[in-house]
């Protein structure tokens, strides 16, 4: 969707802030020298939303995410929105943490794209969320012990490596 001349471009996107269509994201922007603003949503429905609603010029969505391609039908049937790039880039690497005062490590919680990038069998149970860096918050917040979540986040204070 062009953008009226002198307009910066809106992209929507799946936030919070560093979130991997985030980063990815930003490193396209950069890489084209492309001036944007960037538009974080809680969900990829939302971000899609906007630009059918014209507070957004792109959505951008990575297709690894579960519902990509539920998000491209809606976006060409229900919203009269192309598909007009599509590329392959690099994910953030992962890894598996847990809260470093945590003994019992039932529960991890992840992204749904990521559900098999690792073997989750030693879990009791898998706890779905938006994004990787909402797994990472919410196992420090204490909501579940541990987290599939950006492998950038070992380093940080409360978090301990479980596996990389």
């Amino acid at each position: 969707m062009p953008t009226p001349f002198g307009k910066t471009a809106v992209y929507a996107t799946l936030g919070p802030e560093g979130t991997n269509h985030d980063t990815v994201l930003r490193a396209w922007l950069s890489a084209a020298d492309t001036a944007a603003k960037i538009a974080l949503h809680d969900d990829l429905t939302d971000a899609l939303a906007a630009c059918a609603g014209g507070t957004a010029d792109h959505v951008f969505l990575c297709a690894a995410h579960p519902a990509a391609s539920r998000l491209v039908s809606e976006a060409q049937y229900k919203h009269g929105i192309l598909l007009s790039h599509c590329f392959i880039a690099e994910s953030q690497p992962l890894a598996l943490l847990c809260r470093s005062d945590t003994v019992t490590l039932d529960t991890v919680a992840l992204h749904p794209a990521t559900r098999h990038y690792t073997d989750l069998a030693a879990f009791d149970s898998v706890f779905e969320v938006n994004s990787t860096v909402e797994a990472y918050r919410g196992m420090l917040d204490g909501r579940w012990p541990c987290a599939l979540t950006a492998a950038r986040f070992s380093g940080e204070p409360g978090a301990r490596l479980i596996s990389h």
